[in-house]
C-alpha cells in the first residue's frame, strides 16, 4: 500500500502542492502570534541598525504580508522556502501589489532555499546576512517528518574541502537538528527563534539526541520561553468543540561560535 504520509521532505511535493494551492496557513492565525512577533522585533530594534527578519517555509502563508506591518521596511523581512515555485509566486503578486500603491514602497526579499542544505546555507552567510529574529510557521514540524540527514562527522558547514578524512565517519543525524545547526550560522548572537508547532516536545532530549562530533544543540540554542498558545474558535461554527492548542517556542542563540572548515 502507498504511504500515507507526505513526502515533506522531496521539494516535487512542495512544488506540485503550490502549484494548487493557493493560500493556506498552518496552525493559529496571525492574531495569535503578532504579539510574540511584534515583541521580539521591538526589542531587537536599535538606534542605528533595523533587525533583519528571518521567515524560513514561508510558503503560500499570508503570513509574508502581514509581517510588513512590523518592521520600517520591508527589505527586512527575508522569506525563503524550498519550493521555487512559492517564491516566484509570491514575489510575482507583491510585486502587483506594490503596483497598485501610489507610494514607492519597498519589496520584502524572496529566496528559494533548502534549509538542510549546508553549501545553501553557505551561500546564504557568504552574502553577508545575519539574522536578529527567525520566524517558524510550523516549518520545524514538517521538516521533521523528513528523512534523516547523511552528514560527515564531526560536521560543520564545509564546501571548500570534499575529501572525507581518516577521522570523519558518516551517519544519520534527525532533520530537525541539522536544521538548528544551519540556523545558528545565520543567527547573531542572542537571535530569537519563535516556532510555533503542534507538537508539545518538539525541542525535547536535544542533549540525549545530539551524536559525537555534531554541534552540541542546547550549546547554541536556550530554550527561552515555551507557552502553550489556544487558537480563537471559528465564529461561524455551531458546534462545540474542544479548544485547539499549539505550542509556541522562543529559543536564543548563545554566543557560541561555529567552524566552517574542517
Amino acid at each position: 500500500m502507498p504511504s500515507s504520509t507526505p513526502s515533506f521532505g522531496e521539494v516535487e511535493y512542495w512544488n506540485t502542492r503550490f502549484t494548487k494551492e493557493e493560500q493556506f496557513d498552518w496552525l493559529a492565525d496571525f492574531a495569535v502570534l503578532e504579539p510574540w512577533l511584534k515583541k521580539a522585533i521591538t526589542e531587537k530594534s536599535g538606534h542605528d541598525e533595523r533587525p533583519q527578519v528571518l521567515h524560513i517555509g514561508c510558503g503560500s502563508s499570508a503570513l509574508s504580508t502581514q509581517l510588513r506591518d512590523l518592521v520600517d521596511s520591508p527589505q527586512q523581512i527575508h522569506n525563503v522556502d524550498y519550493s521555487s515555485v512559492v517564491i516566484e509566486r509570491n514575489r510575482q503578486r507583491e510585486s502587483e501589489m506594490l503596483r497598485t500603491m501610489a507610494s514607492e514602497i519597498e519589496p520584502c526579499r524572496w529566496s528559494t532555499l533548502d534549509l538542510l542544505s549546508a553549501s545553501q546555507i553557505l551561500d546564504v552567510e557568504n552574502f553577508g546576512d545575519e539574522y536578529d529574529v527567525i520566524i517558524d510557521k510550523s516549518t520545524s514540524d514538517a521538516i521533521s517528518c523528513a528523512e534523516d540527514v547523511a552528514v560527515d562527522l564531526p560536521y560543520c558547514i564545509n564546501t571548500t574541502n570534499t575529501n572525507r578524512s581518516p577521522a570523519q565517519k558518516q551517519e544519520m543525524i534527525y532533520p530537525l537538528h541539522i536544521l538548528a545547526i544551519h540556523l545558528a550560522y545565520l543567527a547573531r548572537p542572542n537571535c530569537l527563534w519563535i516556532v510555533l508547532s503542534y507538537s508539545s516536545s518538539r525541542f525535547s532530549s536535544w542533549e540525549d539526541a545530539t551524536p559525537p562530533g555534531s554541534p552540541k544543540l542546547d550549546q547554541i540554542w536556550e530554550m527561552h520561553r515555551h507557552e502553550k498558545i489556544e487558537q480563537p474558535p471559528d465564529p461561524e461554527d455551531n458546534v462545540h468543540r474542544p479548544p485547539t492548542m499549539h505550542h509556541l517556542y522562543i529559543l536564543k542563540r548563545t554566543d557560541v561560535v561555529l567552524n566552517r572548515v574542517i
